[in-house]
């Protein structure tokens, strides 16, 4: 029986000996919190958008630019940064993502003029969906097979609560706020805001420092005596004993190494990045690529807009409900990204209370994958996300009470989170260390980029928009079936 190349890398890999315990304790632990301080800054735009319109006396068209600019900045920043971590390392980009988010945020909260505010949205949204996408390669690639969908689950969850956490602030913060519109000394503004969402990123910025380089990048730039050293730490904080126990002796052959044998420059980047696209688009990956492009575009919507949908649904079926699509419930995103406010003067506090409500929600599905996503396997989850959500979501478009509509909105963003995770999940087993932030970073322009397109562009009804609500969370499942499932299995390589 032959026995193929990857399969040993696989094997040797897997076999480092390095324990599970307080090392990685401690790297989740500091990755979650990375993940925390970026979900801060989620809601930023959209609830500092109301407040900036009312402030500088912007009309509706020029209020909702800075979404869409925002998207799309995570449309450029997700490739750049996930082509950009292959070539120079996962953790100094992490770093870089981090210090972009900061000084965005504080250039936001000094924008005098439209170029300042867009400019800085743009950066924002790069800063975010880069550090989104380079988080989690680096963490996926320092963790032993048996506990990779569980930490990534708890990764998500981190995030959940930094954006339910950001919520929070913001809807006690934005009385003061309101109050404050119209003076000159304000000590509380929408300026404040912008700028204590961005706190959190300076302070990951610096602590991101104290994570270990990836041991698999390592070995793929041909650096074994690094990569050994970083084990053997590893090894020894993890089972309590000297670093010079450490059995594994030789690493090399555990992951496939550069070609290039000269050390990567950035005049290189466009030659390699155009590579690995060509690489990522032939077989064996074609046809997981193809997928995780078509999967990832149906998740669109992100965790924060879709919540903001959810919720603007919710309030408008108070006042109509959607069997016959012929009432007054509609859809459009200036509603979704201004109605944090009543007016200029009134919050909108029904608005925050709902949405932090519905977005529980998320906190549930997190929970449940890190119960048993490397004990029951990937495939189940992803089919049951896609079949509980795409029917919960076709059931409020029936009249029902208030209550029970909260509830399966509760319950379909639990599905959307399930979903959403175990792609994720499931993408970043099936490629190589060589290609794994190029593919991952390349999956997510077109999301971005929808996102974009349909911020400006859609008007359409509640019964419209809860169907295709529907088809999405079922067809971004159905899409993922041919990927491999790869639980309690070694990643490719």
């Amino acid at each position: 029986m032959k026995i193929s190349i990857n399969t040993i890398m696989h094997l040797k890999f897997n076999k480092l000996n390095t324990g599970w315990g307080v090392w990685h304790y401690f790297v989740v632990v500091l990755c979650g919190l990375v993940s925390f301080a970026e979900a801060s800054t989620s809601l930023t735009v959209p609830i500092v958008l109301p407040l900036i319109e009312c402030d500088l006396k912007l009309n509706r068209n020029q209020a909702i630019m800075p979404v869409a600019i925002s998207s799309f900045g995570m449309a450029v920043g997700a490739f750049l940064f996930g082509s950009i971590s292959d070539l120079v390392g996962r953790k100094k980009s992490i770093s870089v993502t981090m210090g972009i988010v900061f000084c965005a945020s504080i250039t936001l909260a000094f924008a005098q003029t439209n170029f300042l505010i867009y400019l800085s949205v743009f950066m924002l949204g790069l800063g975010v969906a880069g550090n989104n996408i380079v988080l989690r390669v680096y963490l996926i690639e320092c963790l032993p097979m048996r506990k990779r969908g569980t930490c990534l689950a708890i990764i998500d969850m981190f995030w959940i609560v930094g954006y339910l956490s950001a919520l929070g602030v913001s809807w006690s913060l934005m009385p003061s706020v309101i109050r404050m519109l119209g003076k000159q000394f304000r000590t509380s503004s929408w300026r404040v805001l912008a700028a204590l969402c961005g706190m959190p990123s300076l302070m990951m910025a610096c602590t991101s420092g104290l994570l270990p380089l990836s041991p698999r990048h390592l070995l793929y730039h041909r650096r074994p005596t690094q990569a050994l050293a970083v084990l053997r730490h590893m090894y020894a904080i993890n089972n309590s004993k000297h670093a010079d126990t450490y059995p594994m002796r030789n690493v090399e052959g555990c992951v496939r190494p550069d070609d290039d044998t000269e050390d990567d420059s950035i005049s290189k980047y466009f030659t390699k990045t155009w590579e690995r696209i060509h690489r990522i688009h032939k077989p064996p990956y074609k046809c997981v690529t193809l997928c995780g492009i078509l999967a990832c575009l149906l998740h669109f919507p992100g965790f924060a807009w879709l919540a903001l949908w959810n919720t603007h649904v919710l309030q408008e079926m108070e006042r109509d409900h959607v069997v016959s699509g012929n009432g007054t419930c509609n859809v459009r995103v200036q509603n979704l990204a201004l109605d944090f406010l009543r007016s200029c003067d009134e919050a909108n506090e029904a608005r925050f209370g709902l949405l932090l409500l519905v977005s529980l929600g998320y906190m549930l599905g997190e929970m449940l994958l890190v119960i048993g996503i490397d004990a029951i396997g990937r495939r189940p989850y992803l089919i049951s996300s896609g079949l509980v959500g795409g029917v919960v979501s076709l059931i409020l478009i029936f009249r029902l009470f208030h209550t029970i509509r909260v509830i399966l909105s509760s319950i379909f963003l639990a599905a959307y989170a399930i979903g959403r995770t175990t792609t994720s999940v499931l993408l970043l087993e099936n490629y190589p260390t060589a290609l794994r932030g190029t593919a991952i970073g390349l999956m997510r322009v077109l999301p971005h980029l929808a996102l974009f397109a349909t911020q400006l562009f859609l008007r359409t009804t509640c019964l419209l928009s809860i169907i295709v609500a529907s088809v999405i969370l079922i067809g971004a499942a159905a899409v993922m079936l041919p990927v491999p499932d790869l639980t309690r299995l070694p990643m490719k390589e």
